[in-house]
């Protein structure tokens, strides 16, 4: 589909650090912009680094109807139908030679399964997933959450994506040499998180995916995200939208810079852009 100039087909979404404010809620006033965006007819999808279920909540709360984005890209959800529409997994070797590295070393971890999202006993940030999934409503899923299970390197494990929380300067540079050339890395400049993706995935890809799938053209999409994981998206759409809380290299690929994710940063963008949209 050709690009039609000044018109908005799609509002990609990431969560934390953009959408969310420091508080992980949703600000009144986003709220009522997205609400506005989608009765004109604008797609509006979420496009997390979360598991898929660990999204589920904010998803009905902004009034969603589509699929969208999890796992960085590794996974296309349709809450609607309760449907994985694409997944695509590390390779089982690779996992189990990371993370078997990492327990050796006692390096904090997270992992999403495509039926969970599993802990390295001593990762320090579980509480505010569990504190999540608490808060979960009954039409929600309930994120499946917990320790990585015995055994469960033994077979082929499937496993999207793996984020490392504060990984020591020499593991660093053993995941980059286990990485090189089979899967995506993202080393935090600052060193505080690591991640591994899945082959041939990530925002920006899966971002085209689904466009592919709904007939819509990223030059008409605008994105919010914030820091490296969005990257790959804000690089794909006509607009992207960074708040002013985002990273350096966020920030270099702004067409616009909006407001902080504690001041509404969907509302102002979309007041800056689109200003017909809201009236």
């Amino acid at each position: 589909m050709e690009k039609a100039p000044g018109r908005l087909q799609a509002l990609f979404l990431d969560l934390d650090g953009s959408l969310l404010d420091s508080r992980r809620q949703v600000g009144a006033q986003d709220r009522e912009t997205i609400a506005r965006l989608l009765a004109r007819g604008v797609r509006v999808c979420i496009a997390t680094g979360r598991h898929y279920e660990l999204s589920m909540r904010y998803w009905r709360e902004l009034g969603c109807s589509g699929p969208f984005l999890a796992s960085d890209g590794s996974v296309l959800y349709h809450p609607g139908e309760r449907r994985v529409l694409f997944w695509r997994p590390i390779p089982g070797d690779l996992v189990r030679e990371v993370l078997g590295r990492a327990m050796a070393r006692g390096e904090e971890f997270y992992f999403h399964a495509l039926e969970a999202a599993y802990f390295s006993p001593n990762f320090g940030r579980i509480g505010v997933w569990q504190d999540y999934a608490a808060a979960c409503a009954p039409e929600d899923l309930h994120p499946a959450l917990g320790q990585m299970p015995r055994g469960y390197l033994d077979d082929s494990p499937q496993v999207m994506t793996v984020m490392f929380h504060l990984p020591t300067p020499e593991f660093r540079q053993e995941l980059e040499r286990l990485c090189r050339g089979r899967v995506p890395l993202y080393l935090q400049p600052e060193g505080r998180v690591a991640v591994l993706s899945s082959p041939d995935c990530d925002k920006g890809r899966g971002a085209a995916r689904l466009a592919s799938l709904e007939g819509f053209c990223l030059e008409n999409a605008m994105a919010l995200g914030d820091t490296g994981n969005d990257l790959p998206l804000l690089r794909r759409v006509g607009w992207p939208v960074v708040p002013e809380n985002g990273s350096a290299d966020a920030l270099a690929l702004a067409r616009y810079v909006t407001a902080s994710n504690d001041n509404s940063p969907v509302t102002c963008a979309v007041e800056a852009l689109f200003p017909e949209y809201l009236a």
